[in-house]
């Protein structure tokens, strides 16, 4: 079963990376970019591709492979078009992350040619589809399923809201609209009908979702939804330099910028700098590199990961 999801997961990046791409791309290029082809030798990777797009072909997705380059044929499509908000299109991007273990699987792999198909890609994230934080894992299939189709329809909404854990969950009564992603977390944005302003919530956190009949009109959509979110977390964004061994550190190299042969005391390292990024993600992704960090700056993110490793440490004794 493993096996199979690391399948999906890597066909599904596959298609949208290449539905995504303006140009045919080498296996490189797919190796850098999509997630499940990293970590093996280039004539490993290139077979992997090649079997890949057979089985896509199976699926009636139009890949091609030729050459040691790699393609869609978009216009060879025969699935019908999917008009899709931009609040739907962010949640389409989830799929391949959806793909993974976990209660989303079966909802991401239902009919995600289709909405492949529609051209829609990952807005979750200006990265390459990579990899994902533990919302993803947590995330429940109804509660996602349900809001969207109420952001579609204008629908105001009752759901729980547990605003930490051991706290008693709160109902809210909000319009939604949408579901944006920042720093691989998703929250989902709307109006506050009791507390008459607008509010994001931490997706994974809601649940027991109803629709909420209402004689008053439906607070429309006030602003850019990532803005809004933007603004809500600004407290909890923070910018990162950070010194690692050479080569280390891809996935903050993602997200920022990464200047390679810094002297620190004799030895070629190389330093990464982000930018507001959000500081339990900046923390959590330093501390997994361990033994391949030199320094980080400012002191209070280097502060939190030293603790972050020893309440691990601790842990494991």
């Amino acid at each position: 079963m493993a096996n199979d999801n690391d399948m999906v997961v890597r066909q599904v990046g596959l298609t949208f990376a290449l539905l995504a791409s303006p140009e045919k791309r080498d296996v490189a290029w797919v190796q850098a970019h999509v997630d499940g082809y990293g970590g093996r030798s280039r004539d490993a990777a290139a077979h992997l591709v090649e079997r890949d797009v057979r089985e896509l072909r199976d699926l009636g997705v139009p890949a091609r492979y030729q050459n040691g380059q790699v393609w869609v044929v978009k216009d060879l499509y025969e699935l019908p078009a999917v008009d899709l908000t931009a609040e739907e299109a962010s949640v389409v991007g989830l799929a391949a992350d959806l793909s993974k273990p976990g209660s989303l699987g079966e909802f991401a792999r239902s009919g995600w040619t289709k909405l492949a198909a529609s051209g829609a890609t990952r807005s979750m994230d200006a990265t390459a589809l990579m990899s994902v934080s533990n919302d993803i894992f947590q995330l429940r299939a109804d509660t996602l399923r349900a809001i969207v189709k109420c952001v579609q329809a204008n629908q105001r909404i009752s759901f729980d809201f547990v605003r930490a854990p051991g706290k008693d969950p709160e109902r809210r009564v909000v319009d939604p609209w949408g579901v944006v992603s920042l720093n691989n977390r998703a929250y989902f944005v709307g109006f506050d009908i009791d507390r008459d302003d607008v509010r994001v919530f931490r997706l994974k956190k809601v649940s027991r979702v109803k629709k909420v009949r209402h004689s008053d009109a439906f607070h429309e959509r006030a602003g850019d939804l990532q803005a809004l979110v933007e603004a809500s977390l600004r407290g909890d964004l923070v910018d990162v330099t950070v010194t690692v061994t050479g080569g280390a550190g891809e996935e903050l190299a993602q997200r920022g910028t990464r200047v390679s042969g810094v002297d620190t005391g004799g030895e070629d390292n190389d330093t990464i700098t982000v930018r507001g990024v959000d500081r339990d993600w900046a923390v959590r992704t330093i501390a997994s590199l361990a033994g391949q960090v030199v320094a980080v700056e400012p002191g209070e993110v280097r502060q939190d990961v030293v603790k972050l490793l020893r309440t691990a440490a601790e842990g494991s004794n």
